[in-house]
């Protein structure tokens, strides 16, 4: 019997087995450039602020619309009264003396109130005008804030592709330092090596073992930072596209800045701001002058509710009217707000003469960052081959005898900065590439 049953229990745990193969494994979900994209404008509070005062500033259009129509107030009141006696002496209907007691009764009142501006010289208009350059301003804010939320994820992305790619450049270099020593301490304890030579390559070894925990350290930063930027759980996983593949373009810088004048966000909202200012100035300025507003009042009142038709054709009132409103001193307010309007449209000014400024400067530096990467990228790419044929051949004239540790150590090292040069010349041209876009007010893409 218990050879049987050790039979069936094996039966069950290979049963187990072939479930648990035919169970499809988890996979991490890869993030590419573009998903990353859409997650950090998800995650973006930048955004999320851009986007409310974009709200705001469009409920500022509505009100200003709201200032060329008329007002409507209605108000309605009940109630119960009471009256006491009165010394006086009343006389009733038929001549004779009476002195009343006291009484009460119900109260009923209904008011309706409608006033608009008639003529303020055009201020109305200037209002609406202001308020919806400033809506277009903050419309553009929002693009930009997008363009550098997009410019900054693909930044921090390729960072930590870079430190994933100088990883690998390191654990092979490492794995390489690992064998050389063990072939030369197998030659030292031969005699055929010096001792000098096992040392030499026992402190090369300790070196690029340091050198791969920096890169892991910097690693480990980097995905840090795009888990934060993509509001994602530090303790995930993230599995992201390692591809650096991309074909190089040239940029004239002339043409990019003429590109960047005329679609660059912030330049935009800038010069949208001038504008509202300007439009703020003149409603400031009008207020010197007198309006004309309208008016219209309608008044009911009495002691019974109506319960027929004739409800309200009795004990109203209602007026129809205009009226000049002109302040001849306010206290210097109209001319404090114009100082203060003129000040704002010059702040707006020097605002945008600065922001063109930084542009320009912005785009050119970018723009030389770009041209110099695609000289690493291209000399780079020269030296790795001509670094992977110099360790050759510095290991087989150590291998003969014809060549020294240290030759080999160095030409090691060589490759390895060669290879990880070429890393970062990649990723400085797509990293510069994503910020040229955003410099110039292109959509910021993956492409």
């Amino acid at each position: 019997r218990e050879g049987d049953l050790m039979i069936v229990r094996r039966a069950i745990a290979a049963q187990l087995l072939i479930l648990c193969a035919l169970v499809p494994v988890a996979r991490a979900e890869q993030y590419n450039l573009d998903r990353c994209l859409e997650l950090a404008l998800e995650a973006s509070t930048n955004v999320g602020v851009s986007r409310e005062q974009l709200r705001s500033a469009r409920s500022n259009v509505l009100r200003s619309y709201g200032g060329l129509m008329p007002n409507l107030n209605v108000n309605m009141w009940v109630g119960h009264s009471w009256a006491g006696p009165t010394t006086g002496i009343v006389i009733d209907d038929q001549g004779r003396p009476i002195q009343p007691s006291g009484f009460d009764y119900e109260q009923y009142s209904f008011s309706l109130q409608s006033q608009m501006s008639l003529f303020n010289w055009g201020a109305n208009y200037n209002t609406i005008d202001q308020s919806k350059r400033g809506a277009d301003a903050a419309a553009y804010d929002l693009e930009y804030t997008r363009d550098l939320v997009r410019a900054l994820t693909i930044r921090e992305y390729y960072e930590l592709v870079r430190q994933n790619r100088l990883e690998e450049v390191q654990v092979a270099n490492l794995e390489a330092k690992r064998r050389n020593l063990e072939q030369i301490e197998a030659f030292y304890k031969i005699g055929s090596r010096t001792k000098a030579d096992y040392l030499q390559a026992r402190v090369d070894y300790s070196n690029s073992e340091l050198l791969l925990m920096n890169v892991r350290n910097a690693k480990a930063l980097a995905d840090a930072r795009l888990k934060s930027r993509l509001d994602i759980p530090q303790d995930a996983t993230l599995d992201i596209d390692q591809s650096l593949e991309f074909v190089p373009a040239e940029f004239d810088l002339n043409s990019e800045v003429d590109y960047m004048f005329e679609h660059r966000s912030d330049l935009l909202a800038s010069r949208k701001r001038i504008d509202a200012a300007r439009a703020g100035l003149s409603v400031s300025e009008k207020a010197r002058y007198p309006s004309i507003d309208g008016s219209f009042s309608y008044g009911w009142n009495d002691r019974e509710f109506p319960g027929s038709g004739e409800t309200f054709k009795n004990n109203y009132s209602w007026s129809v009217g205009a009226f000049l409103n002109w302040n001849l001193f306010d206290r210097f307010q109209t001319k404090s707000n114009i100082q203060n309007a003129k000040a704002q449209h010059r702040i707006a000014e020097y605002n945008l003469q600065q922001a063109k400024i930084d542009a320009v400067l912005d785009v050119k530096q970018i723009v030389l960052n770009i041209e110099q990467a695609r000289e690493r990228l291209d000399l780079a790419e020269e030296t790795v081959a001509a670094a992977e044929e110099n360790l050759r051949l510095a290991e087989e004239r150590y291998r003969v005898g014809a060549g020294t540790i240290l030759e080999t150590i160095e030409a090691s090292s060589s490759l390895t900065s060669a290879q990880a040069s070429l890393i970062d010349a990649r990723v400085d041209y797509l990293v510069n590439r994503a910020d040229l876009q955003r410099a110039t007010g292109r959509l910021v893409t993956s492409q």
